[in-house]
């Protein structure tokens, strides 16, 4: 029995094996740009969290490879502990690089020679000067101030040495590298390095990181891709140089092309989770009692809907679902799951706990809930308005019992807009629906045990869900 989604595995000789959501053209076709771009050029992938960056870089590294070119993977928040992204970069690339330049003895010198630059780049660090110019965001005065305060104390002379010392370092690293990269007959070899989840890292690690591609690696042959949050790595841009920081204006400094990743097919990946966690097989084994028989269509449909109206990331989604595996796979196969309901509750108290904890608890109405029923689905007249009514219906009829048959206002107010002419049709046919769908939870036969529904969920608290 399946209890977690597993990470898609990326076959090197079929990267689109595992492909359930249709990335394949996408993945292609951006393959195809890499490899009639001008290079040194630097491509953003953006996309919000969770909603699939990562499998696309990854089915694009495989991709650029099977089409003869050379393709590094790039995880920055991997590397993040370390001091300088330079480091974790030359250490990433350089396994790579020296396959590249294997069997060629002015190539491979050119790379020792590259490396050993690019260490004295790290031991002195980036000169003041250069980090002037990097787009205007460093505090110059208070740079300048300090400095001079070194001429005054006598260090103007080991302050312009060691300028002067890396400056040179870095115009040897750029030579360098571009001596590597370059082909018997002139031309450069293209390196793509792919540079993935940026937007976790600690925000001086990643700004630093942009800093070094803009102004270190603008080398002909090198072309980088990086995916980002943008939005999410603002954030982290305002959090170092201020509120007021125009963090939008900085990132797009260092960007030459942004991609924005089309959004996944949230159909095929729901459909790809009922797969994971074998839903299939359990409803199954429930066909026996009539009643059960449409369950499995219900509790996909309802939180195919929900997911949409939420515009829920893939991650959200995932995570979701192994809740909902988890009550689904504790009921007893002959106590009914009430799917539609049961969705519901699991995303309400993700997100709407107050409103979830008060209904749940018995001490609400049905009102509230549903006010959040109608946030998350506010156009009633869409092909799914039956779904919603379903789910309405359901938590009216669940507090039937604690009402003894008087289900108050919630109820009161559907029969007075099913018969009242006034309104459209669409808002009477729904509350019609309603209505009747309530009814139906009269008695003890079709009563809803919300109980034993709220126990389950609630057991939800004694595990720990990672991202």
């Amino acid at each position: 029995m399946e209890f977690k989604s597993h990470k898609i595995i990326i076959d090197p000789n079929d990267p689109f094996e595992n492909d359930k959501l249709g990335r394949k053209p996408h993945v292609e076709n951006f393959t195809t740009l890499l490899k009639n771009i001008s290079s040194p050029i630097v491509l953003s992938v953006n996309a919000p969290w969770g909603q699939g960056k990562t499998t696309f870089l990854e089915m694009l590294k495989a991709n650029l490879q099977i089409n003869d070119c050379s393709a590094i993977y790039f995880s920055a928040w991997e590397t993040d502990f370390v001091n300088d992204p330079l480091q974790a970069f030359l250490g990433e690339v350089n396994k790579k690089i020296e396959s590249l330049v294997e069997g060629d003895k002015e190539k491979s010198k050119a790379w020792v020679n590259a490396k050993s630059a690019g260490a004295q780049i790290l031991k002195k660090g980036l000169p003041v000067l250069v980090k002037l110019a990097t787009a205007g965001i460093i505090d110059a005065e208070k740079i300048i101030e300090a400095e001079a305060a070194k001429f005054t104390e006598g260090l103007s002379k080991d302050f312009l040495d060691d300028y002067t010392k890396s400056k040179e370092a870095i115009t040897s690293f750029k030579e360098n590298v571009s001596k590597a990269l370059k082909n018997e007959d002139g031309a450069t070899s293209q390196l793509f390095i792919i540079i993935d989840e940026l937007d976790r890292c600690r925000p001086t690690y990643a700004i630093e990181l942009l800093e070094r591609i803009k102004h270190l690696l603008d080398i002909e042959g090198l072309v980088f891709v990086i995916a980002m949050d943008k939005l999410q790595l603002s954030h982290s841009v305002k959090g170092v140089y201020g509120a007021g920081f125009e963090a939008m204006g900085y990132l797009r400094r260092f960007i030459d092309i942004e991609y924005i990743l089309p959004e996944s097919d949230l159909d095929a990946f729901i459909e790809q989770l009922y797969k994971i966690f074998e839903f299939d097989i359990f409803f199954q084994k429930r066909t026996q009692y009539q009643s059960f028989r449409y369950e499995k269509d219900h509790l996909k449909n309802t939180f195919k809907l929900l997911a949409k109206a939420k515009k829920l990331s893939l991650r959200e989604v995932e995570q979701l679902f192994a809740k909902v595996n988890l009550v689904v796979k504790s009921t007893a196969e002959d106590v009914y799951l009430y799917p539609d309901l049961l969705a519901f509750l699991i995303v309400a108290k993700e997100y709407y706990y107050e409103s979830y904890s008060g209904y749940i608890n018995g001490g609400d109405t049905p009102e509230k809930l549903i006010k959040v029923l109608h946030t998350i689905t506010p156009n009633l007249k869409s092909i799914d308005s039956r779904a919603c009514a379903v789910i309405e219906s359901s938590l009216i009829g669940a507090k039937n019992d604690r009402y003894h048959g008087n289900i108050g206002e919630a109820l009161k107010y559907h029969e007075d807009i099913s018969s009242d002419e006034s309104v459209s049709t669409e808002e009477q046919s729904y509350s019609y629906d309603v209505v009747q769908l309530t009814k139906s939870f009269d008695g003890f036969r079709n009563s809803i045990d919300l109980e034993s529904l709220k126990q389950r969920i609630e057991m939800l608290e004694s595990f720990k869900f990672n991202s």
